[in-house]
This record gives structure tokens, sequence and C-alpha cells, in this order.
């Protein structure tokens, strides 16, 4: 009986011995061993990492910090460190922001690689050169600044990005629409000009493109 007891014991310590092993490894593979060169400086992968789950509450982590740091041998000088982001979310947030706009009561956003379409619809009140303005600067807050904007108040617009939207980038023929649709909804204010980080000015790079062709 004693000797059932103690092997019981024993085996408990063994299955929660493993059950830990398995968590740490688990853990290693996610944010990196931080006794090894792998992750942030002194191998911590990702200083003070908190898990949703960690959380009290619903979990939310809007409260937190994000705060990474690593020294040059960490990193890989030919690595590809662009960031990526979920395009459906991204619309889908943009659509949202665009929305809370009193000006504007209908939209449909399509994010490609670099580019943001968005059509809208104006309140009746709303002057549109300013709703163009608002909306365009409202999507240029959320994105990358490599990402060209265009906006269009056209009733026409919500039909050409929905169609866009069933092509894939692969497609033979997408560059071609996509500059179709871009060109259409161009025809529609685009608000104030912003600077452009590739043309160094306030052109757009379809307008710089456009005139290189032509000299």
């Amino acid at each position: 009986m004693r000797y059932t007891f103690a092997a019981s014991i024993l085996m408990s310590g063994i299955l929660l011995a493993g059950c830990t092993a398995k968590e740490e490894e688990s853990t290693m593979e996610r944010y990196g061993d931080q006794n090894q060169d792998r992750g942030a400086l002194n191998g911590n992968a990702m200083d003070n990492y908190q898990d949703p789950i960690d959380q009290d509450g619903d979990g939310d982590l809007n409260d937190q910090l994000g705060y990474v740091r690593y020294d040059k041998s960490q990193i890989d000088p030919e690595g590809d460190y662009r960031i990526e982001i979920n395009r459906e979310e991204t619309a889908d947030m943009i659509t949202k922001m665009v929305l809370t706009m009193d000006a504007i009561n209908d939209a449909g956003t399509l994010v490609t690689d670099d580019e943001v379409l968005v059509a809208y619809k104006k309140a009746d009140d709303a002057d549109r050169n300013q709703a163009a303005d608002m909306v365009k600067k409202t999507v240029l807050s959320l994105v990358p600044r490599y990402y060209e904007v265009y906006v269009s108040d056209q009733e026409s617009s919500f039909k050409d990005i929905q169609s866009l939207s069933n092509t894939n980038i692969s497609d033979e023929n997408y560059d071609n629409v996509l500059e179709n649709v871009i060109t259409r909804m161009r025809e529609a204010p685009q608000g104030e000009d912003t600077y452009n980080d590739e043309t160094r000015s306030t052109k757009d790079p379809r307008d710089s493109t456009a005139e290189d062709m032509n000299r």
C-alpha cells in the first residue's frame, strides 16, 4: 500500500516535469531561448512579454507598451524586416474609421500591396473638397508612409473597387485594371497635396512617371 502511494507520487512528479518541459520548449520556440543569443539583447526574445491570457479582465493589451532591443550581432543584415499588414483587416479598420466622421455616410476600402483606394458617400451638406481631404488624411494616418492613397466620392468607384477586389495581384491584367480604376478615382477631389517620400515632392508618383515618359 505504502509502495503504491509512493509510486503514485513519483509518477505524478514525472508527468508534471514532462508538462513543464513541454511548456518551456513551446515558449522557447515562440520567443527564443533566454540562454542563447537569438532573441532581444541578453537573449530575451521579448522583454517582459505578456500573453493576453495572463492579463486580468478581458486580456486587453491596449494599455501595454511595446519594447524590444537588439544588438548588431543579432540582426541579419540581409534579412527582410519590412512591415507586413493584413490587407483585409486594414481595409476593415480604415472603413470604420472613415465612417466615424459626420461628413461620411458610406464607405468602401480596397487595400493592395502599396495603395489604398477608398470610395465614399459624403453627407449632402458636406463640402466636397473638405470631405476628400478628411478621408485621405485619415487613411494616411493609419498605413505605412510608402502607401499611396486615392479617394473618390463618385458612385461608380464603389463598383470599381469591388470588381478589383475579385482579382489577384498575380493576374495578368491586374496592373492595367488597377491603373484604370485609380485614373477614374483621381477625377474626383483628392484633398490637399501631401509630401511624397518617393518623389520628394507633393507630386503623385504616377504623375512623375507620366512626365518622364513624355520627355
